[in-house]
């Protein structure tokens, strides 16, 4: 959380910690101490629907898919109503993409994200990374940027095996 979050998050914005339990918000108290952010400015216990003050409206949530459900959306078959993907985002590191990446696909480093956002083609953005993670991260700043997003939340090792076609290095864009 915390290299994710130190390479997104501008230097000296104020981070608010919030988690299920004093102790998990203890624990990534200590892993931001690690990387210079010492005291948060804010930081809270409970769930997202006592701080929104069980106000759902203000609660938003990205759409999950797999790496199946793309290779269906990309051949033209409606799955759960998924929109489709205009834009497929590949947020993994430069060094994962070289070894392989989906065809078609727009390589954005996560880290690069938040200054790079206004290259990410128009249209709805299906995004991933290795397993989900660095996915949500990327989804989540897509959306506050008004972007419809889809979460692929799936490991990427399994996206050929899906249907999808891995193609090399030199081949997409980067």
């Amino acid at each position: 959380m915390a290299t994710w979050l130190a390479w997104t998050a501008p230097w000296g914005a104020p981070i608010t910690l919030l988690g299920d339990s004093p102790e998990q918000v203890a624990a990534a108290q200590r892993e931001l101490a690690r990387i210079g952010i010492d005291r948060p400015a804010a930081a809270a216990t409970g769930t997202p629907e006592q701080w929104t003050g069980e106000d759902a409206a203000r609660l938003g949530e990205l759409t999950v898919a797999t790496f199946t459900d793309l290779a269906a959306a990309r051949a033209g078959r409606t799955v759960r109503d998924l929109p489709a993907p205009d834009v497929v985002l590949d947020v993994r590191m430069t060094g994962e993409w070289r070894s392989g990446h989906l065809e078609g696909a727009t390589h954005i480093p996560l880290p690069e994200l938040p200054a790079r956002l206004a290259e990410v083609p128009d249209g709805t953005v299906w995004v991933h990374c290795g397993s989900g993670y660095r996915a949500a991260a990327a989804g989540s700043l897509l959306a506050r940027a008004g972007r419809t997003v889809v979460h692929i939340d799936d490991a990427y090792a399994d996206a050929g095996d899906a249907g999808l076609t891995i193609a090399t290095s030199a081949e997409g864009n980067s």
